[in-house]
């Protein structure tokens, strides 16, 4: 248990935190200071300077002079070096002291910039931070004063000379604690399949070319989204992925020294908004999936979709493209390297995995219970990439999904004359993980696998919605009588009893039953479907209470994520029309309409 302890000017916490564990929750701070301060979108090295005090009596100032000019950092270096009365080592020499400037970028993109330098004492495990910020900046993203985390024998001591600000008790409760946490669990951290983000293109530049791109494409697009799902989750997201794809290929054409930009085809692209960002940004490419979206009508005509299932077969290749991208493509997701290595020698992917599946499009089972399914599954999908004969590397991307690691090719390890056998190579692989039978195996020239399992074009919508209503009317008849039996109707309005949900299903005929399930998960969907009746919580159902116009709206404005308003009394109210007593509201006050049926 942690146990924190006031004094004038620290706070003090018991830790089983080791040297070293202190040292990697100092990185964190430095490195990724957005995960404790929400306020922050990241962070950027400035420099690093590694130093040597002048005598073992040593002690850094309180207190650090600002930049007063971002674009002269080298003179401040020198002004520091000098204030800090401590030698720069320049052949990079053991040393106990190191300097580190820091740029912290806000998470909202028109706010100031903040500058940290942060002094690390290695032989007493301190870590200082002084706020460096130009004045005229204004920056209110990072604690204006110094303050030091210090690990002292089994405690983290944090020091600070201001111990009453917001900013010090956000410090002392919030990032004392998490930091304290961060050393104790650097173990697990280290066993994680992927801890850096944005490890394969250059933050700053990330930054940079995301807030560009999302003022470009992400608040239009938010306005005028015609699906049903949430825009600001999706459009974001592809606006976050298309950036990292942008960075990632201009940083490969560098490095080929290509004239053109990169052709891609996106596997199960979806409502097609990636591929209308990457199109718009001068890459030439084509979107394929199984359904066409209602948006695909809303892109320029020069922003390619294809309305399309994709069978693992020898006419689904892409010889003429440089980029495979599979961004939650589901039962695609193992065939994406596949596909990739057998289109051509120089074809390349970008991989992000979501749900996990086999090569036949059945779901996968994970087989070892010491890691989560979805490490277990990136390993596997990691593993059939090299099998395939890429250089594979993981980074983690930074969106708005708890699904954001990722895997990109970064070309072949085999040479070009190898092609051909890796193709024959792969095939082996594929029938060795779809367990193809040795007589199906013989006819596999065109198509790669027997009886994979495609989705289908149209998905079944159950959520118990297509159920014929006068089967969904008995059914609510037969639990609400049950719920008002034996109550007193004679006095106040009663909402009856309640009764636990297996003593509800008893009610229920079993063809009833049977009905439901082939549509749904069965009753508690019906009974949450219409929530304006039941309440169902923690397996006991009751009737519900009839909400107010007032009550409704003031849910709406509180439900920060609604994207259109809640319509009242449009619909009629049950109550009003089945309940003995009636509805206990108005009918001004009464949410529905109160008009006999």
């Amino acid at each position: 248990m942690l146990t924190v302890m006031n004094s004038k000017k620290c706070a003090s916490t018991k830790t089983s935190m080791t040297p070293n564990s202190f040292w990697i929750s100092i990185d964190i701070l430095i490195k990724k200071p957005h995960v404790v301060n929400k306020r922050l979108w990241g962070s950027k090295i400035i420099y690093k300077l590694m130093c040597t005090p002048p005598s073992s009596i040593w002690t850094p100032p309180l207190g650090c002079k600002r930049i007063e000019d971002l674009n002269d950092i080298e003179n401040y270096k020198t002004k520091i070096l000098k204030e800090f009365n401590i030698v720069y080592s320049k052949d990079e020499s053991p040393s106990n002291i190191e300097i580190i400037l820091t740029e912290l970028l806000p998470k909202n993109y028109n706010e100031s910039h903040a500058f940290q330098l942060v002094l690390l004492r290695k032989e007493n495990f301190s870590a200082t931070f002084y706020d460096v910020s130009p004045e005229d900046e204004n920056q209110n993203i990072s604690p204006m004063f110094s303050y030091t985390f210090q690990l002292v024998n089994d405690t983290v001591v944090l020091n600070s000379e201001c111990n009453t600000s917001k900013s010090y008790l956000w410090l002392k409760d919030t990032v004392l604690p998490q930091f304290v946490k961060w050393g104790e669990e650097c173990v697990e951290q280290q066993q994680s399949i992927c801890n850096e983000s944005l490890a394969l293109v250059s933050s700053e530049k990330y930054y940079q070319k995301y807030n560009d791109l999302k003022l470009k494409y992400g608040n239009e697009m938010v306005k005028k989204w015609p699906e049903c799902t949430d825009p600001q989750k999706f459009v974001y997201e592809d606006v976050a992925i298309g950036t990292y794809l942008l960075l990632l290929w201009e940083e490969e054409r560098q490095h080929l020294g290509l004239k053109t930009p990169q052709r891609f085809v996106d596997l199960g692209c979806g409502n097609g908004l990636l591929v209308y960002i990457l199109t718009q940004e001068g890459h030439q490419g084509l979107g394929i999936d199984v359904t066409k979206r209602k948006i695909w009508d809303i892109y320029p005509a020069d922003v390619s979709l294809e309305e399309k299932t994709i069978t693992p077969s020898d006419i689904n290749i892409f010889p003429e493209s440089d980029w495979l991208i599979g961004n939650h493509s589901d039962e695609l997701t193992p065939w994406i390297p596949v596909i990739a290595a057998r289109s051509s020698y120089k074809c390349n992917f970008f991989l992000l995995p979501c749900c996990a599946f086999n090569f036949d499009g059945t779901k996968y089972r994970r087989q070892n219970s010491s890691v989560s399914q979805y490490t277990e599954y990136l390993q596997y999908i990691k593993s059939l990439c090299e099998d395939c004969g890429f250089i594979t590397d993981i980074d983690r991307l930074k969106i708005p999904s708890t699904k954001r690691i990722c895997l990109v090719s970064r070309g072949r390890n085999y040479p070009k004359e190898e092609f051909g056998r890796y193709c024959e190579k792969i095939q082996n692989i594929i029938n060795n993980g779809a367990s193809v039978p040795p007589d199906a195996a013989q006819n596999l020239k065109r198509s790669w696998i027997h009886d994979f399992k495609a989705r289908e074009p149209v998905q079944k919508v159950r959520n118990c919605t297509q159920i014929d209503k006068t089967l969904i009317d008995s059914i609510v008849d037969k639990i609400s009588n049950y719920l008002l039996q034996g109550c007193n109707l004679d006095s106040n309005w009663s909402i009856g009893k309640s009764a636990e949900l297996n003593e509800v299903v008893q009610l229920i005929p079993q063809d009833q039953l049977k009905s439901l399930k082939s549509e749904c998960g069965g009753l508690q969907t019906l009974l949450k479907n219409n929530h304006h009746i039941f309440k169902v919580q923690g397996g006991i159902v009751q009737l519900r209470f009839p909400k107010t116009v007032e009550e409704v709206n003031k849910n709406m404005k509180s439900n920060k994520n609604k994207s259109c308003s809640i319509k009242v009394q449009q619909k009629p109210c049950w109550f009003y029309n089945n309940h003995p007593q009636g509805c206990p509201l108005t009918d001004k006050n009464c949410s529905f309409l109160h008009v006999r049926k």
